[in-house]
């Protein structure tokens, strides 16, 4: 389990990450992925890999293209660089950020959530629960992946490949940047099992038109469907009286 502890107009707001029971904290508390439900609560699906097995034994669950695509990157001009929390500079993460940007918008899509991605990603540094991990295809940075981890799970943050880089006008590095991002989180869960955790957690497994091609490619690495839950609790008396201001005052805007 991980906590963020955030404070906003003298209230606490605890994020809790992977929680297993109820933390034992007052405020208005945010819970994600926890493995026990509450009334209100928002069942989370994702896919989850087992990574206690050696190389060879995390691979063999892969599909056999997935498979094939790993072996040929190791074979490739693919750099591979994870770095964990201390390690994690303020320009690293702008650095990322710029990379995120960029990626939105080579889908046509504006990405305005520099700041709060800032904050969540700082916050995860500072309590020891952020890794990056970056992919580089003939040098240039093509691929980076965030999670947020603790003794047990890692589960995946962001996901962010250029398919076009610089000095490749004909899109000819398109298929190798494919196979070294596969290659990317296989590495990762390398690392996080030499880490001593046991579980790779992928962030989430929609069925939705949308994210059904992202969900496949998860499900070729051969995980397993598992549920977790979201949700918010105020707990104390001054987070209690927070939170029905905040609705009364909700309710008295949308009349």
């Amino acid at each position: 389990m991980k906590v963020i502890d955030r404070i906003r107009h003298t209230i606490n707001f605890p994020v809790v990450w992977f929680a297993t029971e109820p933390v034992s904290k007052s405020g208005i508390i945010t819970y994600h992925e926890a493995e026990f439900e509450v009334k209100g609560a928002t069942e989370f699906i994702t896919l989850v890999n087992d990574i206690t097995g050696t190389d060879d034994e995390i691979k063999s669950g892969f599909s056999k293209s997935c498979k094939y695509k790993v072996n040929r990157a190791e074979r490739e001009a693919v750099e591979i660089r994870i770095i964990k929390n201390e390690e994690i500079t303020d320009d690293i993460i702008d650095e990322f950020l710029d990379f995120f940007k960029t990626f939105w918008e080579s889908k046509d899509t504006v990405w305005d959530d520099r700041d709060s991605v800032r904050r969540d990603l700082t916050d995860l540094r500072d309590v020891g629960a952020l890794c990056i991990g970056i992919g580089l295809v003939n040098g240039q940075k093509a691929i980076y992946h965030t999670h947020i981890y603790d003794d047990n799970r890692a589960r995946l943050l962001h996901s962010a490949s250029l398919y076009r880089l610089e000095n490749d006008e004909e899109g000819n590095t398109r298929n190798i940047i494919g196979m070294a991002n596969r290659y990317l989180h296989y590495k990762e869960m390398l690392f996080f099992r030499d880490l001593g955790l046991k579980k790779y957690d992928w962030g989430g497994a929609g069925r939705g038109e949308d994210v059904i091609n992202i969900t496949e490619f998860k499900e070729s690495f051969g995980g397993y469907t598992k549920s977790y839950y979201d949700f918010e609790v105020a707990k104390g008396l001054k987070a209690r009286v927070f939170k029905a201001l905040v609705h009364i005052m909700d309710d008295a805007l949308n009349c």
